[in-house]
């Protein structure tokens, strides 16, 4: 999964503090972008591991323990103790909360499904950036765009197959894995004029820590783990004490997170933001490497006809506002 990571959050942060990036640099932040998100397709395969072993609120717990010591050391590197300064603890939180939201979803999700089949539905997150940013940001979307939409959701029919018993509910996990990373995008657009990114990540891990401590505490002996759907018992699962095997797979999913997160800020810092946005679809072949490799996972022809037409969208998506950005540019014509 992206975490948290991904592309209108820094598209966002891009269009808001980007220099004019050079031939050069921009392929250094294509290339950074692309080995970020092959780490945190590593995150995935061990949320996956995990879905059959612990409880994913006391992985999420660790995993934010673990993140919080670089970016933290990081941020007070940059500036002291007044780098965590911030006058939007609030909007900090609420996009903490939709980022938790978004990572727990997903996690429960690949209890379940592959991750070929996972990552697609992940992948409608840029249509519902552009849906809410309607309501939320005032924007306005032609006809172009909506029917970009439509065409990812389509997609998105392919991928559920839905069935005459419905569909999957790891599916509609996956789905409001998306929606709850597009509602992040959007508070990230809104924070990133007054916040940087080292700074919205550490008040984002921070808010990891809090709520997937407080779900321990309701839900971590394990009396409400009484379903037999695996995304419910991932959830539910009683919390128990890490063996030294786990212990090593959640270090290294903590570091992963910060090495994934400075690498796609560096990326997104040096280049530029419409040479460097495509590329982060890079991660779902990777995602169907490591399900075969790890699990003989190959995706089915719907799968791989409704990927295409999620990714198509999304990238028309892309394009629309770089199209947006360039007419804004342009000098007004004297009369």
């Amino acid at each position: 999964m992206v975490p948290v990571a991904a592309g209108p959050i820094r598209r966002a942060i891009t269009l808001s503090n980007h220099s004019v990036a050079t031939e050069d640099t921009t392929l250094k932040g294509i290339t950074l972008l692309v080995l970020g998100l092959a780490v945190f397709s590593l995150q995935d395969v061990i949320m996956k591991v995990f879905s059959s072993q612990m409880a994913v609120q006391e992985v999420i717990f660790l995993r934010g323990l673990v993140t919080l010591l670089p970016v933290g050391l990081g941020l007070y590197l940059t500036g002291g103790r007044r780098a965590f300064a911030t006058r939007r603890l609030g909007l900090s939180c609420l996009r903490g909360l939709a980022g938790f939201i978004c990572f727990s979803t997903f996690s429960m999700a690949l209890a379940v499904l592959p991750l070929a089949d996972a990552m697609p539905l992940y992948y409608t997150a840029p249509l519902f950036v552009v849906m809410f940013s309607i309501p939320l940001l005032g924007e306005t979307v032609g006809w172009r765009s909506w029917l970009a939409i439509c065409t990812g959701f389509i997609g998105v029919v392919f991928v559920a197959q839905p069935s005459a018993d419905g569909i999957e509910p790891a599916m509609i996990l996956a789905v409001i894995s998306a929606c709850a990373y597009s509602a992040q995008s959007l508070l990230a657009r809104i924070l990133a004029p007054t916040e940087s990114a080292l700074r919205m990540t550490f008040y984002s891990m921070l808010t990891f820590v809090a709520l997937s401590g407080a779900l321990g505490l309701v839900f971590g002996s394990g009396w409400t783990d009484r379903f037999d759907h695996p995304s419910a018992q991932y959830m539910f699962r009683a919390w128990s004490w890490p063996d030294l095997a786990q212990t090593g797979l959640i270090v290294a999913v903590g570091l992963i997170a910060a090495a994934g997160f400075y690498c796609i800020s560096q990326a997104y810092r040096l280049g530029e933001a419409s040479a460097v946005a495509p590329f982060e679809y890079s991660s779902l072949p990777v995602a169907v490497l490591w399900g075969w490799l790890f699990w003989g996972d190959i995706p089915g022809s719907q799968t791989l006809i409704g990927s295409t037409l999620i990714v198509g969208g999304g990238l028309f998506i892309l394009h629309r506002e770089v199209v947006k950005r360039r007419r804004s540019r342009r000098p007004a014509a004297v009369s």
